[in-house]
């Protein structure tokens, strides 16, 4: 087991056995976790807070005002970051502390965390008063802990105490610059981002680490990395395992089943494991799905696609309206069988429709079709009574996500369609926040058939084939 404390790389403290804030608060905070949360927080979390909160003994005061800690998914950062502002909470006079992320929702998980450690403790919340998400959390001495939008505006001018930012490689510079400056150069004030790893857009992250390599920020700024080796994919399963035990303290701590971890993470795309399990920066795009992976998932000869199932139909067509594709889905248990059953040359939405109401023949539970791409197919389809899905850029996300995780996983069986084997391999995903999407535009061929195979996909899952009235007889058409 590789030990979570310390990092791979990390700010060293003044002295071997220096003072902190934390240290301080040490029992109360073993109390409050047990009684609120049922343990402890582990022994390289309190390291962890016990270095960020490090006082200089020449001064008396707070030695660091920047922290970056990095780590992987799924480490305790959470933990970490509610367990700081509980902390200034009740150790300063009157503070400010202001929680932001990329979303309302993702900062809130660390309000709610500390929020919930006070109401469980009579001892803490006796100190608080009511507790609300509109308000706030708030001290009867005056303090209080609030979540701040992710815009540079809602920052501007505020006084603050402790800024908590998650997930730094989503947001924009000017944030962190606006949460220093709210510092005002006043003592004991700390600015703390807790984050994973980056790609190539993540500006403001990418200056943190310049900062964390060269320190040039000088003493006051401290850093917190834990990261795997190297940025690539072990083969074999002890080294992985050590590679994901550097990135994530909580798996080295076994807090988490090593386990489990490697079987989730050997169905992961390798952009994926490499940034969030082994923590280390990727490409804001890559290959979507390998050639190999795609033929694995082929159905065997003497296999066909279900035919006594109605189908969910997906549909799209390239953006200069060159062509158009149509793939039919259905699930049976936990495996989604799929094949193209139309390619359009140069479709018209009357022509789409006219496609899709002879489809109607076989009783289709659903057309899917993006809502840039083919709203007007969409609103056209309903208008003739047939069910139609309009997906959401974030349906496109979920969709191309669940296209690859059926397919590692072994529940995707597919025809082995030519003009399927020709776009996969050349489809790019482009990473949209925590997530990543099909991109059109950094593929190096059209993608019509793969993105119609994905809609697809996403519209059968969670339903089970449902019978249909006569025998399904599909093969893929050439429509003049």
């Amino acid at each position: 087991m590789i030990p979570a404390w310390p990092p791979a790389r990390w700010s060293p403290p003044l002295t071997e056995d220096f003072p902190s804030v934390f240290g301080r608060y040490r029992a109360v905070f073993r109390i409050a976790w047990q009684t609120a949360r049922g343990y402890q927080l582990d022994e390289w979390q309190e390291h962890l807070l016990e270095a960020i909160t490090e006082i200089n003994p020449a001064t008396g005061r707070l030695r660091r005002r920047q922290v970056l800690v990095s780590m992987a998914r799924q480490s305790g950062k959470t933990e970490i970051a509610a367990a700081l502002g509980l902390l200034f909470l009740l150790w300063k006079t009157s503070p400010y502390v202001v929680g932001i992320a990329s979303s309302a929702e993702q900062a809130r998980l660390v309000y709610d965390r500390t929020m919930r450690v006070i109401s469980a403790n009579a001892g803490l919340a006796v100190a608080f008063e009511a507790l609300t998400d509109t308000r706030g959390i708030r001290a009867k001495d005056g303090g209080r802990y609030e979540i701040k939008a992710s815009k540079s505006a809602a920052l501007q001018g505020l006084p603050i105490d402790l800024g908590l930012v998650d997930e730094v490689h989503l947001l924009r510079m000017a944030l962190w610059s606006d949460l220093v400056s709210g510092t005002g150069g006043r003592p004991d004030c700390l600015v703390v981002g807790i984050t994973t790893a980056g790609d190539d857009g993540s500006d403001l992250l990418k200056h943190l680490y310049k900062l964390a390599e060269t320190g040039e920020a000088g003493d006051t700024f401290a850093h917190f990395i834990w990261e795997a080796p190297e940025s690539t994919v072990p083969d074999d399963d002890a080294t992985l395992a050590r590679y994901l035990q550097a990135a994530g303290p909580a798996l080295a701590a076994e807090r988490v089943d090593l386990e489990t971890v490697l079987s989730d993470v050997r169905s992961m795309p390798p952009a994926d494991v490499v940034r969030y399990r082994l923590n280390r920066f990727v490409s804001s795009s890559g290959v979507f799905i390998g050639a190999g992976e795609w033929v694995a998932a082929a159905w065997a000869e003497d296999q066909a696609f279900p035919r006594d199932l109605r189908p969910v139909f997906g549909i799209d067509r390239t953006p200069e309206w060159g062509f158009a594709s149509i793939s039919a889905a259905v699930r049976v248990g936990d495996t989604v069988w799929t094949q193209l059953v139309a390619s359009i040359p140069q479709p018209t939405i009357e022509r789409l429709a006219a496609v899709c109401t002879d489809l109607a023949r076989w009783s289709p539970v659903t057309y899917a079709m993006d809502s840039y791409q083919l709203r007007d197919l969409g609103l056209e389809l309903k208008r003739r009574g047939l069910p139609a899905r309009i997906c959401s850029q974030g349906d496109m996300v979920n969709a191309s996500g669940l296209l690859h995780s059926k397919l590692a996983h072994g529940r995707l069986k597919h025809r082995g369609d030519p003009l399927l084997s020709v776009q996969v391999p050349r489809t790019v995903r482009k990473n949209v926040g925590d997530a990543y999407r099909i991109s059109r535009k950094d593929s190096s061929v059209e993608i019509d058939a793969v993105v119609a195979t994905a809609l697809a996909v996403l519209a059968a899952e969670g339903r089970d084939g449902h019978p249909a009235d006569g025998l399904l007889r599909m093969r893929i058409i050439m429509i003049d």
